[in-house]
């Protein structure tokens, strides 16, 4: 009885834990000054713009990287669950597109890494990728372009990372893909030119995918959904932290999933701290 009562407060502490690091910002909101790393967000649906899951993400990487100047800002969508799906996604997509040649524009020195989580993980791959088809409930997203630039022009060539979480259009066996859900495709996987304008990217993108993930691995377990960022948030920021620091060197063609020990992991096991009351979807 004791223990069990120890081990039900040890678990109270830990979610304690997540949720005051969540909700500590280290990295800042963008001002109107220019920071060497701008980290672009794509929040899950209905999470709110505060306190989202990728905070933790956030967080981690701008401790990584140091004395390096390192903010965020999230793309402005309405995207709740009241919200019908397509309309979010087109609205993400599109103003996420404008945001990150807004920010080039202002801070043409700026190394940019975009991450998205579940929803938003659909708009970051439709941002570099283009996007259109029919999804959830049967909804049509109007189609989209993809950014216009590559790995060559601004402002695609200073988007040093990019990632992917619980993605809907996930495919599988991509050189991107890590974790247990690699060789799995989601809901809606990506396909014919969309997946190939993707893989332009495909050297500085990470595609994170449990194999129990019902939206990226058709899984069952919607907890490993929710907790990839606190499950991999520090994995993540020290890559993120390598990518930048490599921003400047010549091109190889090692794939960015290689690079980390985790790119097999299972994540079957779950974490205390989904505490949120939202759920992706």
């Amino acid at each position: 009885m004791l223990l069990s009562t120890a081990k039900g407060k040890l678990a109270d502490l830990q979610s304690l834990l997540l949720l005051c690091l969540a909700s500590t910002v280290v990295g800042q909101e963008s001002t109107s000054t220019c920071s060497a790393v701008h980290i672009i967000l794509a929040r899950g649906r209905n999470e709110p713009y505060q306190g989202q899951r990728q905070q933790l993400l956030v967080n981690a990487t701008c401790i990584a990287l140091g004395s390096t100047s390192c903010d965020y800002e999230d793309i402005e969508y309405y995207n709740t669950f009241e919200a019908q799906y397509c309309d979010s996604l087109y609205e993400g997509i599109t103003n996420g597109i404008s945001q990150i040649t807004a920010y080039n524009k202002r801070c043409p020195e700026a190394k940019l890494v975009l991450s998205g989580f579940s929803q938003g993980a659909q708009v970051i791959g439709d941002i570099l990728g283009g996007g259109g088809g029919i999804f959830v409930e049967g909804c049509k997203q109007t189609t989209t372009s993809k950014l216009k630039s590559s790995t060559d022009a601004a402002p695609g060539n200073k988007i040093v990372a990019a990632l992917m979480w619980g993605d809907k259009r996930h495919v599988a066996s991509q050189p991107y893909n890590v974790l247990s859900g690699l060789h799995k495709d989601g809901q809606f996987p990506r396909s014919g030119s969309q997946l190939l304008a993707l893989n332009r990217f495909s050297s500085i993108l990470r595609s994170y995918c449990a194999i129990t993930d019902p939206n990226c691995a058709l899984g069952h377990n919607v907890t490993d959904h929710l907790n990839y960022f606190n499950n991999y948030a520090n994995d993540a920021a020290e890559w993120i932290r390598q990518m930048v620091r490599s921003a400047d060197l010549p091109k190889t063609t090692t794939s960015s999933a290689t690079s980390s020990p985790i790119a097999s992991a299972d994540t079957s096991t779950t974490s205390p701290a989904a505490t949120s009351t939202s759920t992706q979807r």
